[in-house]
């Protein structure tokens, strides 16, 4: 059909990728993090950016992960910041990681490790950023509790701020929409 678009494909991944988060801090480029799942080998971090043409996806950096990326969120507030939900055989963890400077080089030896997201009983679901502010706030979630992070990068430290259980949450809320129906 003439006119149509023929999109855009980014063949650059060696392994298959579960998830792609846009690079919300950067104001300058339209810009994404992908990463990989690979059970035998390690995994990968990609930094894709669209070309200033718009015409093609352009790997800015290609950073290794020490497990299988099963979610990946960006930091609202630092391009260089981002967050994981991995898994290392039959454990889950999260984290939080900058990206090194590249100076003019596509290839960055490791990713620095902020801090580990490491209090979980359950397997985590997720981690989200808080909305306004620094990043040194975190919500993570897993499969029985919600947890809020008070993140202290400097020291690489992180602190429970406060914890709810969401099954009991659950019941709770159960409890008050039910108990208000008389039969």
């Amino acid at each position: 059909m003439p006119g149509a678009s023929t999109g855009i494909v980014y063949g650059g991944l060696k392994y298959q990728a579960r998830c792609i988060a846009d690079v919300k801090a950067d104001i300058d480029h339209t810009s994404f993090l992908a990463g990989t799942l690979s059970l035998k080998e390690e995994n990968e971090v990609h930094l894709i950016r669209l070309s200033p043409s718009g015409s093609e996806l352009i790997c800015d950096g290609l950073f290794y992960h020490p497990n299988e990326i099963w979610d990946l969120k960006t930091c609202p507030f630092d391009p260089r910041i981002f967050s994981t939900v991995f898994t290392s055989g039959e454990a889950y963890g999260a984290s939080v990681w900058k990206i090194p400077e590249l100076y003019g080089q596509s290839n960055a030896p490791q990713l620095e490790q902020l801090v580990s997201l490491d209090k979980h009983s359950f397997k985590i679901k997720c981690v989200l950023w808080w909305p306004s502010g620094k990043y040194d706030r975190l919500i993570s979630i897993d499969e029985g509790n919600l947890f809020l992070w008070s993140i202290d990068s400097s020291n690489k430290v992180a602190k429970v701020s406060s914890l709810k259980n969401l099954l009991l949450s659950l019941e709770r809320l159960m409890v008050v929409l039910l108990g208000s129906f008389v039969i």
